[in-house]
C-alpha cells in the first residue's frame, strides 16, 4: 500500500511534455501544479519564458491551471503578477501545506471559486484533475492521499531547502525500489 501511495501515476522530463492533447486523452481538464522546482527554480521569482508560453498555450486550449505552493509572501506575489501580466487566469494557493489533504481541499475550494462551471464538471464523477510536482513526499504522497492522480517531474534545480535535501535522499531510495520492482511508470510515455 505505501509503495502505491509513493508511486506517481505518470512521469515527465519537463512541463512541456504535458500537453492539452495528452490531458484530453487522459480525461483531465484541470492541472493542479506545484511552483517550487516545478514551474520555476526554488530560489527564483521569475517564471521562465518557455513555461509562461506553455501555460498560455494550455489555457488557450481549455485546460484550467491552479498553482499551489507551501510558501507565500513577496515571492508568490511576484509570481502572481507575472501570470497576470501575461493575461493568464491562474489562481495561486499559498501556504498550502502539502502533503496534507487540507492543501488539496484548499485547491478544490479555489477551483470552485475561480472556475465554478469547471469545478462542477470535474468534482462530480471522475476527478478530471491531475496534480503535478517534483517531490515524492509532498506532491505524489499528498495527491494520492487526496485520491488525485499525479505526474512527477524532474526538479528544475538542485537548490533545495535543507529538509527537502533530506527527503530527496529518501526519494532516490523509493524510486530505485519502485523501478527495481517494475512498478515505476516510464517517463514521457503514453499510459
Amino acid at each position: 500500500m505505501i509503495w502505491e501511495t509513493l508511486n506517481p501515476d505518470y512521469r515527465f522530463s519537463s512541463l512541456e511534455k504535458i500537453t492539452s492533447d495528452w490531458m484530453g486523452r487522459h480525461g483531465y481538464r484541470v492541472l493542479l501544479m506545484d511552483i517550487d522546482n516545478t514551474l520555476l527554480p526554488r530560489n527564483s521569482s521569475v517564471i521562465p519564458g518557455q513555461h509562461l508560453d506553455w501555460l498560455q498555450k494550455l489555457e488557450r486550449q481549455g485546460i484550467v491551471i491552479l498553482l499551489a505552493s507551501n510558501n507565500g509572501g513577496k515571492r508568490t506575489v511576484l509570481i502572481a503578477r507575472q501570470l497576470s501580466e501575461k493575461g493568464l487566469r491562474i489562481p495561486l494557493l499559498t501556504w498550502a501545506g502539502k502533503p496534507f489533504p487540507r492543501a488539496y481541499a484548499g485547491a478544490i475550494r479555489l477551483l470552485k471559486e475561480s472556475f465554478p462551471e469547471v469545478a462542477a464538471e470535474v468534482t462530480s464523477g471522475s476527478s478530471g484533475i491531475l496534480a503535478a510536482g517534483d517531490q515524492v513526499f509532498t506532491d505524489v504522497l499528498g495527491a494520492h492521499w487526496y485520491n488525485l492522480p499525479v505526474a512527477l517531474l524532474h526538479p528544475l534545480s538542485q537548490n533545495d531547502f535543507i529538509g527537502t535535501k533530506v527527503l530527496r535522499i529518501l526519494e532516490t531510495w523509493v524510486m530505485r525500489y519502485l523501478a527495481k520492482r517494475n512498478m515505476l511508470p516510464e517517463e514521457d510515455t503514453e499510459l
